[in-house]
């Protein structure tokens, strides 16, 4: 069992929430680079695109894990500025991983369902990848310089994020939320269909990963598959609010500039069975989520 853990992308949507979580069942160290990380948790500067940050860091902090949350995870952005995002989802990955592996430190790290073509529903960790947007390329890229230099490593691939989130962005459901809340419309694709997973339950996988040693790469979605259309509906049913503000709308209508699969959603089998991991329901995500920005 891993004694103490530092996580990276700790000021970040996600990996701040998973810091959090994490620091009641483990010492927690939030590595951060700019923006301010959770309240109560040890916080130390960190720059993953600097070989010496990383290692000043490790050296710090004396980690017995490190889960990796760090991402450039704006597929958009990615896919305009592809160099800044290769640096940090791929090569930052790998030096990382080379940094844990000479100090015989665990490494978890979060990729994307994003690396499949999106051809098929319910792919499994042993279905062919094909990602068709940047982002998901060098994520992709960074799991297998991970996987080359810390064999033993977690690779845990989570679906679209739903329910808490930490600092100024919101999650899948909060954005939503937020939107119908101001009475901002919102335009929702019916033709990009997920299985949408809680900030709560990535950090359940994560400590049940870190506890079992676990290795290999592996599915985290949530129980349904959903459009981000459905899910749009979805969270207005269950916190009662308008939907008259949502409209459906198709890539093809509304072009995003990094093309997104159609169909991503995860089988989560092998975590349900080997990390004895279960995601929360849906609608107890959404309402999970926050009422406005931290």
């Amino acid at each position: 069992m891993a004694e103490r853990v530092l996580v990276t992308g700790a000021a970040g949507l996600l990996g701040g929430r998973v810091a959090a979580l994490l620091a009641a069942r483990f010492p927690v160290v939030a590595a951060r680079h700019m923006a301010a990380t959770p309240p109560g948790v040890e916080a130390l500067e960190m720059d993953l695109l600097d070989r010496a940050s990383i290692a000043a860091a490790l050296d710090h902090a004396r980690p017995d894990a490190v889960v990796h949350c760090a991402a450039q995870s704006n597929p958009d952005r990615c896919e305009r500025d592809p160099e800044p995002a290769a640096r940090l989802n791929a090569d930052a990955a790998g030096e990382l991983a080379r940094a844990c592996r000479r100090l015989g430190v665990r490494l978890v790290a979060l990729s994307t369902d994003l690396v499949f073509r999106g051809d098929r529903p319910f792919v499994s960790e042993q279905d062919a990848t094909g990602p068709i947007l940047v982002y998901g390329r060098t994520k992709l890229r960074g799991e297998e310089a991970l996987l080359a230099e810390s064999p033993e490593a977690a690779v845990l691939r989570l679906a679209l994020v739903a329910g808490r989130g930490y600092g100024a962005k919101g999650t899948s459901t909060e954005t939503v939320a937020w939107a119908l809340r101001t009475g901002r419309p919102v335009r929702l694709y019916t033709d990009q269909i997920r299985t949408p997973v809680d900030s709560a339950s990535v950090a359940d996988a994560v400590a049940r990963a870190l506890e079992r040693a676990a290795s290999g790469r592996f599915h985290l979605g949530g129980p349904e598959p959903v459009s981000r259309y459905q899910l749009g509906l979805r969270v207005a049913s269950v916190l009662g609010l308008p939907a008259d503000g949502i409209a459906p709308v198709t890539q093809a209508e509304l072009p995003q500039d990094a093309p997104r699969p159609r169909d991503t959603s995860l089988d989560s089998t092998r975590a349900r069975r080997e990390l004895g991991w279960e995601p929360r329901g849906l609608d107890d995500a959404i309402r999970d989520g926050r009422a406005a920005p931290d």
